[in-house]
């Protein structure tokens, strides 16, 4: 296994689901205060508003919504060109590079802004990241929204407490209920975070992401081929 300064340390961790989902969070809670009303990473939220949009024939509802849509779909179609050429090591350190890089950038935005512009890079680094980033410890994983890893953790609660269930059964739903519940708080806490920061910081609540995502960085770069 992998080490460094003898802490070991794996792809797909804990640590960096937990670190990625509390990015995930705070982005979407930032996004949807502060510019527009639409969600940089929950397509759910963003397709529901825009069928909403789409029965008013309003374009200046519809577009704000399809925005992040689109550049979801860009940020998925980037990821799946890039990990065709590179390896895990560098694509993750890649995907994270381009992220704290253009958050970085997006924070220096004045708060007028267009939202467009905001939403949709922050969707495109938002899709990169799920895209890149989608197990941890074995079991599959969301880092920017919350539906199946709520699922997950419920499935994996019963399958612990359920009479009759086999140790193995009962040891992998403990793990599976623990790991995305987790996950699942730190999704939340991330959004905490977000609503919080965004009335006073404006754009520059973007910044308070990055610490989570220079750690996840790190240990991806500790990572050998």
């Amino acid at each position: 296994m992998p080490t460094t300064t003898g802490i070991t340390v794996k792809p797909n961790a804990l640590p960096d689901a937990m670190l990625l989902a509390t990015t995930g969070g705070l982005l979407d809670a930032f996004i949807f205060l502060n510019h527009g009303h639409v969600f940089a990473n929950a397509m759910t939220g963003n397709v529901v508003f825009l069928g909403i949009a789409l029965i008013g024939r309003d374009w200046k509802d519809i577009v704000p919504h399809l925005v992040p849509i689109c550049g979801f779909i860009v940020g998925v179609a980037a990821s799946k060109l890039v990990r065709s050429h590179l390896q895990e090591r560098p694509l993750l350190l890649l995907g994270l590079t381009f992220e704290i890089a253009a958050l970085f950038a997006l924070g220096w935005l004045p708060l007028d802004m267009p939202h467009m512009v905001i939403t949709a890079t922050t969707a495109i680094v938002g899709a990169f990241q799920v895209a890149s980033y989608r197990h941890v410890e074995g079991f599959g994983y969301n880092s920017t929204f919350v539906t199946g890893n709520l699922r997950d953790t419920v499935e994996g609660l019963y399958d612990a407490i359920t009479p009759g269930a086999t140790p193995a059964v009962r040891d992998k739903g403990r793990a599976k209920a623990l790991y995305l519940g987790l996950i699942c708080l730190c999704f939340l806490a991330g959004a905490v975070i977000g609503a919080w920061a965004a009335p006073r910081f404006a754009n520059h609540t973007l910044w308070f992401a990055e610490p989570f995502l220079f750690i996840v960085a790190l240990r991806a770069r500790s990572l050998r081929s």
